[in-house]
């Protein structure tokens, strides 16, 4: 197993272009009045994605404050996430990158680029020089152009990298977007959207066609919001993938290949991660009002490929925390999957 990786903060640069893109788009407003004008999009953005469960272009995607607003806020947290999934490919899946020549990677349902543009940081501080190359899809022609204007801004965080966008609804996706084939396909926060109300037959037949994108040593990392039903849906379909493919493997959240042991219904924990980063300044003062929570960030998150993991010892000594930490009169206790695939209290 590889080293631990250092997540580095979120960049100070990044931050600064999402904030000084609002002050250009509405220059005659007092720096207050912008920030509560974010702050009621940031608010009905949440409404949109967590209630109403809308995701189409008017609703998302379609006018500059929707962008701003995620930008200014969200930005940041779907970034970060995207940067912890890659650590644990880098340092426990074992992905190398080719000798030599470009990695090619495609962002499924990109918006503005966090994950895509993380990617991108992240193979550049974990010191692999190949050309990187990132195709983004997504339904917004307006998010993709504020990624490649971003992508142009911030070049020193990914020099020697290319991004090609396209506009396309990834329910319909274009024979171009499928034929090829990527060294990493990722997928940040978008499976649920694309696969929204289908069966589990259906959404295995989705992302059986995403891996095909895979070259031979490729890797598909999926991260989802942190909500039992769409971690449970993601995990379930994963696991019913595995079953039908067999050159298919599961590398993670999981040891030895194994589904997620908490994809049942109904079940009393569901499996994701909760990490911790630094505050994001312009984040915390759009915040203060708002109170919700943004010193963590929360998701769900899976890795396939077609290449087999490495195998671990099937011990309760090695184990994923599944549960909040109780700490109690000099004692600390949590549930935890053991790599034997048995959930246990440890004390």
């Amino acid at each position: 197993m590889k080293p631990t990786i250092t997540l580095s903060p979120f960049p100070k640069e990044v931050e600064s272009w999402w904030w000084t893109h609002a002050v250009e788009r509405w220059p005659e407003m007092s720096e207050e009045k912008l920030l509560n004008t974010l702050r009621q999009e940031i608010v009905e953005q949440s409404d949109r994605f967590n209630k109403a469960r809308s995701f189409d272009a008017s609703a998302y995607g379609a006018r500059d404050l929707s962008v701003l607003a995620y930008g200014n806020f969200y930005f940041s947290r779907t970034w970060m996430a995207a940067r912890f999934a890659l650590a644990e490919l880098l340092s426990v899946c074992q992905w190398t990158p080719p000798a030599k020549g470009p990695i090619r990677i495609l962002d499924l349902g990109s918006g503005s680029g966090a994950s895509g543009l993380a990617c991108l940081n992240a193979l550049r501080e974990n010191r692999i020089a190949n050309p990187l190359e990132l195709h983004a899809f997504d339904y917004s022609s307006k998010s993709l152009a504020y990624l490649k204007d971003l992508h142009r801004s911030c070049a020193d965080l990914w020099p020697n990298t290319r991004i090609k966008t396209e506009r396309n609804d990834l329910r319909n996706p274009s024979p171009k977007m499928i034929s090829q084939r990527y060294d990493l396909v990722l997928m940040g926060f978008s499976f649920n959207e694309i696969m929204q109300d289908l069966e589990l037959e259906e959404r295995v037949k989705g992302l059986k066609e995403i891996t095909n994108c895979l070259k031979r040593s490729g890797f598909l990392l999926l991260t989802e919001p942190a909500e039992s039903e769409i971690c449970r849906s993601l995990h379930q379909t994963v696991a019913r993938l595995k079953e039908l493919e067999e050159g298919l493997f599961i590398l993670a959240p999981y040891w030895n290949g194994m589904p997620c042991p908490m994809a049942r219904e109904n079940g009393k924990y569901f499996s994701h991660e909760v990490r911790k980063y630094p505050v994001v300044e312009r984040v915390e003062r759009l915040n203060r009002p708002l109170r919700l929570e943004i010193r963590e960030v929360k998701f769900g998150f899976s890795i396939l490929g077609s290449t087999s993991p490495e195998p671990v010892p099937k011990t309760p000594n090695l184990l994923r925390l599944i549960s909040p930490v109780k700490k109690r009169k000099g004692t600390i206790s949590f549930f935890g999957m053991a790599a034997n695939g048995g959930e246990r209290v440890y004390e």
